[in-house]
């Protein structure tokens, strides 16, 4: 009895070795009752064709593959490799028909990698070249080959859910382009080497023939017209951006780089050029030429705080701060560890007198960064607008404690503005009432107040310096003066005020 089960236990063993002959899976985990079992006769059929598309005989495996997925049309691997093979012939809709199936049976491969063993071998120069080109692809995103391209390297690193979005971008741009049939396409390039015939020098031309010869499936053509553009009007940026893609599909993936590098270095001197427009544009209160700066430079490169800063500043400096929290908010989607972001923020909060928004984004914040002297700056406020004053002094020492260990400065949200209804109107009206009682304390009080609100900390630490001047024991005078000072980014005198806040106050009682 007992060999007899050691004898069935041998024989299930061989036969676990034999099917592995015949069958393997991918290295990515299908879970059970997804990758459904082929048949004994089709194991065999579906080996060969995997070992052939991984061995890049792609027109021996599509035949197999086919076969497989109309007698299995859940099984997720035939989905992948037919999806695979059709990206390498470039038969792009019969592509995403397959990466669709593949999502629609498992899911998760939306969002993870898809373990070709092809992929293995695949050089590092693609990853580089997708990391970057990504950067770069919205600046020529309206050509279906950039999108085409990425969507090919998409699939050579196993991400078939960017390939299937790529891909489907692709396809969608040549139904609107009506380019998508090859007599359209001839008419295209006779229309461009016609203008070039009477403009030779005519750039746009250029890379208008080397997009539409470039479907035509002319791609050392195009290469070429795009090398005659560049060296028409070098500093030129997509013109860079295209040549890049040109060479990625053709597998020069050092040219691309090359072509990708000069493209970074041409879009960084734009860059700086466009936020010292900004930033002089800001100095000379254009802010609605800094908004439009400001959002150049976004298209220019998506990625950039710097040109998003500006954004955010040139909104609330004009006095919309609601569009200032909206681009604050986008900055913290991309960017989730900016902490002077979520500092600046706060503040704009605290000037629309949004409290509880503001301290929701302290406590997000000092989750990421417990130590930050401009979000302890900000705490401390909080704690003052409650009148905690013994809580703001603490939260204050913190902040010039962490500025010493540091060896840092906090930075000065004094400028940024806040909402008030009719503020103008307000200003009229405490004016007269300072012209007609100039020693009326409240008066001040009041003006220091709304040119806080209104950004403008040098005027309202004047005007509440006047307050307490003629109000020497008056907690709110002290209070609001230490507030302007603690936005400014002067702790010390902040804390001095705050102190002096709190003896008023224990002496009235």
């Amino acid at each position: 009895m007992t060999r007899i089960v050691k004898l069935t236990a041998i024989i299930s063993a061989i036969a676990l070795v034999m099917q592995g002959l015949f069958f393997s899976l991918s290295a990515t985990e299908i879970p059970k009752g997804i990758n459904h079992p082929l048949g004994i006769w089709e194991k065999p059929r579906y080996e060969r064709a995997r070992l052939a598309a991984e061995r890049g005989f792609i027109d021996q495996a599509i035949p197999d593959l086919q076969k497989i997925t109309e007698r299995y049309p859940d099984y997720v691997e035939a989905h992948a490799y037919l999806g695979w093979a059709y990206s390498q012939k470039g038969l792009i809709s019969r592509a995403v028909e397959e990466f669709q199936a593949v999502i629609r049976i498992h899911p998760d491969l939306q969002n993870t990698p898809f373990d070709y063993p092809m992929t293995k071998d695949t050089p590092d120069a693609v990853r580089e070249f997708v990391a970057e080109f990504e950067d770069f692809i919205d600046l020529i995103g309206d050509f279906p080959g950039a999108h085409e391209v990425m969507g090919f390297s998409s699939v050579q690193l196993g991400r078939l859910g960017d390939a299937l979005t790529a891909y489907t971008r692709a396809l969608n741009l040549k139904r609107v382009d009506g380019k998508e049939t090859l007599s359209g396409v001839d008419q295209a390039i006779r229309e461009y080497e016609d203008i070039l015939q009477v403009k030779p020098d005519c750039v746009e031309a250029y890379i208008k023939l080397a997009c539409v010869r470039w479907e035509k499936g002319m791609p050392d053509r195009s290469i070429a017209d795009m090398r005659k553009a560049i060296s028409l009007e070098p500093e030129r940026l997509e013109t860079h951006v295209y040549l890049a893609c040109f060479y990625a599909r053709q597998r020069m993936l050092n040219e691309a780089l090359q072509a990708l590098g000069a493209a970074k270095k041409i879009r960084d001197n734009l860059l700086e050029n466009l936020i010292t427009q900004g930033e002089q544009s800001m100095s000379s209160c254009r802010y609605d030429t800094a908004i439009t700066i400001a959002r150049d430079a976004i298209k220019l490169s998506p990625g950039d705080k710097k040109a998003y800063w500006l954004l955010a500043s040139a909104y609330s400096k004009k006095g919309e701060p609601e569009k200032a929290v909206e681009i604050c908010k986008e900055v913290l989607c991309k960017y989730p560890d900016d902490i002077p972001m979520y500092a600046f923020l706060g503040w704009v909060y605290v000037q629309c007198d949004l409290f509880e928004e503001a301290r929701a984004i302290v406590e997000r914040a000092m989750s990421i960064e417990p130590e930050n002297a401009d979000i302890q700056a900000l705490t401390a406020f909080l704690y003052a607008s409650q009148g905690q004053i013994p809580e703001a002094i603490t939260t204050g020492n913190m902040a010039l404690d962490t500025l010493s260990r540091k060896n840092e400065t906090v930075n000065n949200y004094g400028w940024i503005r806040g909402k008030v209804p009719s503020i103008e109107q307000k200003f009229r009206e405490v004016m007269d009432v300072i012209e007609i009682k100039p020693d009326y304390p409240e008066a001040y009080l009041c003006l220091g107040w709304l040119h806080a609100k209104n950004g403008e900390h040098e005027e309202a630490t004047v005007a509440l310096k006047k307050a307490v001047e003629l109000m020497p024991s008056s907690y709110t005078a002290h209070r609001y003066l230490g507030n302007v000072y603690l936005q400014s980014g002067k702790i010390k005198e902040a804390l001095d005020e705050y102190e002096k806040a709190l003896f008023c106050r224990n002496e009235q009682g």
